[in-house]
């Protein structure tokens, strides 16, 4: 006897002779509907959309994404989304989704963060008098190739704003960290070394994967308090880079970041008006 899910489930699955009977292309149009998650769902749940069929080289939810991607990309947004060896089609379509979203800050690491009523938006309390300690927000968004430009709109009360502004490696800084015994209640990635919180530095250069390369810096910052450049390889003890154009940001103001993967380089802005390049290839 069959039971009442099973029949649910059978309906919601495509027909194979229905299937059969249609042409790709139509199947093709039908599917370029859905995004990226969308597609990758009907894949894992039909075989004939998900398995490529003889004589093909994709499945048909990969080719509707690689058809997708090749109409709607932009020459600029190609760029930005050189296609990874392991890679689907299917992920780098929900790669270009991504890439036009609005860059928001999707983990909250700490405390003192208030409920966030905008994701780019984050406000922070410094609780008692003085240093409140640290606490870190970072963005979801993996950046793999071109230029990429973020702004920073800094109020704050005090002269001088304890802020570090910069970019970090894909890793979460709370998955398996706890914030007291790891983190010791104050998330903070660019003091992290061996020698300084030496769980936190075995867990974060744990997630290290192929994609990060040979390089050794795997978070740089821009320090609004004295303007000067940090680099961590969450190894040794932190680093600081001398650069032209140094400057900190008095009080409030904006701080844009230009990320240029092409040309290894990390560039500040403040107030509108470009300072320099604060880190490059070494």
């Amino acid at each position: 006897m069959m039971q009442p899910h099973e029949s649910k489930r059978d309906k919601l699955l495509p027909d194979p002779t229905l299937l059969e009977a249609l042409d790709n292309d139509l199947l093709l149009r039908c599917v370029s509907y859905l995004d990226a998650d969308g597609l990758a769902r009907l894949g894992r749940a039909s075989a004939a959309f998900g398995t490529p069929q003889a004589g093909q080289q994709r499945s048909l939810v990969n080719e509707a994404a690689h058809q997708l991607f090749r109409r709607s990309a932009t020459d600029e947004e190609r760029i930005c989304l050189p296609k990874r060896d392991d890679e689907s089609d299917i992920g780098l379509y929900r790669a270009l989704e991504q890439l036009r979203e609005p860059l928001s800050f999707d983990e909250l690491a700490g405390s003192g963060f208030s409920l966030q009523e905008h994701p780019a938006r984050i406000t922070y309390t410094c609780t008692g008098r003085g240093f409140g300690g640290w606490s870190t927000a970072v963005s979801g968004h993996v950046m793999r190739g071109g230029r990429h430009f973020v702004e920073f709109a800094i109020f704050n009360n005090d002269y001088n704003p304890l802020v570090y502004l910069g970019v970090i490696r894909a890793v979460s800084l709370t998955n398996g960290i706890d914030l007291e015994a790891d983190w010791g209640g104050m998330v903070n990635p660019m003091s992290v070394s061996s020698r300084y919180k030496p769980a936190v530095s075995d867990k974060l250069r744990s997630q290290r994967i192929a994609k990060w390369g040979d390089s050794d810096i795997h978070c740089c910052s821009y320090d609004c308090y004295d303007g000067r450049c940090r680099g961590t390889d969450w190894d040794t003890d932190v680093t600081f880079y001398e650069w032209h154009g140094r400057e900190r940001l008095d009080g409030n103001g904006t701080i844009g970041l230009l990320l240029d993967l092409d040309e290894g380089t990390l560039s500040v802005f403040k107030n509108n008006r470009r300072l320099g390049v604060m880190k490059g290839e070494d």
